[in-house]
């Protein structure tokens, strides 16, 4: 279990303890979930696996406040268990993530960006005092957005709407629901499931052979990201397949309806009886390793080789590409096919990849030098998405401060700047017109070139973000890379999106 304790200020890196109990905090201080903990700039204790990533933000912070700087924080769960809304390895690559692109914005001319550490607790219940505590920052320590609320959930949902309500933008790099809007102020850089059920359906209509599906779901009511995935999965799918009469429920192991893992053993038999040669999954990624797991060892039970799991996400979890569990795969005749918003081929030799790869590529590598992030870090996508979700912020911090350089002689209310770089994140259109190369202004992130476009995408998802189809093990002889992928929105505007990842 990860576990943090944060400082009582934010310019002071001042160590507050756990105190426990029922003592009171000090003042300045909110108690979340047993300890005292407020808001940091990058010194407080931590679990060992993050003392190098924390200290590179501490440094960094530092160093942006000799310069002219803009603040933004950096929202999300610091600990973590067995029913979290993020696990150890998950926490870390975003963080690793965000830190690469602090440095990537930071290097660039424009004012600088400090990242404050905001936790809201391992399952993301404890905003509220969290987002006071941002609201009343100094002046000249003021938010221009927060970013990396990382689970669709009611609690994260509930903290979207109180940021707009406060007129604070937000960005969620993983976010993937739907339904998880907050009018003009909530930014996505994943497209959404909408996105990937669509992306997929391409998919499944271009191999035409497919015959018989099967839904296994997560059943939890509160789980907001499973219920929205089943609800896209039964309206893209579900007559074809027939996906009402063919599904099976689970329940998985986060949240406060957590169930008991590895309960996959009814789903399985019903999905063989089924014959299926096409399954679904409707449930989150930390619990697809037992499915795979329980279809390997009952390989013999009569659903239809190759079996093709599909799924959708932010990218492939190496949990479900380990050697051993790739050779029980590969015996049994299983295939996984996943919508994604990255792509693991991206770090091959030579690979086609987003035009804004390189640049992640050499501040991850800064930023984790040293660093023991575990195996394949990249995989999950998570680092990419919260490099992209905080190169958004200073992209549009950058553009605004390009439109009033003479501000050191005039300086603005901390309102207007924030107002200002709301108006920029708004407007990074990525619309490329006649014979240009590129977009601008636009994001080239590491997950591909994209941006926003309020009139063509409702809810702030990003246009022409890119949805790759990745399969595991990748059948013989074929190769995807070079396909191009679906694009979110890509026919909704006037434009034409950027070429490319």
């Amino acid at each position: 279990m990860l576990a943090l304790a944060v400082v009582a200020g934010v310019a002071a890196l001042v160590t507050v303890p756990d105190w426990g109990g029922d003592e009171e905090c000090p003042r300045g201080v909110s108690r979340v979930e047993g300890a005292c903990m407020a808001v940091a700039d990058g010194g407080f204790t931590h679990d060992p696996g993050l003392r190098g990533l924390l200290r590179g933000i501490a440094e960094e912070n530092a160093e942006a406040a000799r310069d002219t700087y803009r603040t933004a924080a950096l929202t999300m769960p610091y600990s973590s268990d067995e029913t979290s809304a993020m696990s150890p390895a998950l926490i870390e690559h975003g963080l690793a993530g965000a830190a690469a692109a602090q440095r990537s914005v930071n290097d660039r001319p424009g004012p600088k960006l400090r990242l404050l550490l905001a936790d809201i607790g391992k399952d993301m219940k404890k905003w509220r005092p969290v987002l006071d505590t941002l609201e009343r920052l100094p002046a000249d320590q003021s938010l221009i957005a927060t970013v990396g609320l990382p689970s669709s959930t009611s609690d994260s949902k509930a903290a979207i709407k109180s940021l707009a309500e406060r007129e604070i933008p937000s960005i969620g790099p993983v976010i993937t629901s739907s339904d998880m809007n907050a009018g003009r102020y909530f930014f996505k850089t994943s497209p959404s499931n909408a996105h990937f059920t669509a992306a997929l359906g391409q998919y499944l209509e271009r191999e035409k052979d497919s015959e018989t599906g099967f839904l296994v779901l997560d059943e939890r009511a509160q789980d907001t990201y499973s219920r929205d995935l089943e609800r896209h999965i039964l309206q893209q799918f579900g007559k074809k397949y027939d996906l009402r009469r063919n599904s099976a429920s689970f329940v998985g192991t986060r949240g406060d309806e957590a169930g008991t893992p590895n309960l996959f053993r009814i789903p399985v038999l019903n999905l063989c009886a089924a014959k299926a040669d096409t399954v679904f999954y409707a449930g989150r990624d930390e619990d697809l390793p037992a499915l795979v797991e329980r279809l390997a060892d009952t390989s013999g039970c009569g659903y239809r080789k190759p079996l093709r799991l599909v799924k959708v996400g932010i990218g492939l979890p190496p949990e479900l590409t380990g050697k051993d569990l790739t050779a029980r795969m590969r015996k049994a005749g299983i295939r996984l096919v996943d919508a994604a918003a990255t792509d693991p081929a991206w770090r091959g030799e030579g690979a086609p990849r987003p035009d804004g790869y390189g640049a992640f590529d050499r501040h991850f590598a800064t930023v984790t030098k040293g660093e023991k992030l575990g195996p394949k870090p990249l995989d999950d996508g998570y680092a990419a998405m919260y490099y992209d979700a905080v190169r958004t912020v200073g992209e549009a911090s950058g553009l605004a401060y390009e439109d009033t350089p003479e501000e050191s002689a005039r300086p603005k209310s901390p309102e207007r700047i924030r107002k200002d770089v709301h108006n920029k994140l708004l407007n990074l259109n990525p619309d490329r017109r006649g014979d240009a190369v590129g977009c601008n202004p636009c994001i080239e992130g590491a997950s591909g070139t994209y941006g926003f476009n309020p009139r063509a995408s409702s809810g702030l998802w990003p246009v022409c973000k890119g949805v790759h189809i990745v399969e595991y093990p990748a059948p013989k002889g074929r190769s995807r890379a070079g396909d191009p992928p679906y694009r979110t929105y890509g026919g909704s505007f006037s434009g034409v999106c950027p070429k490319g990842q």
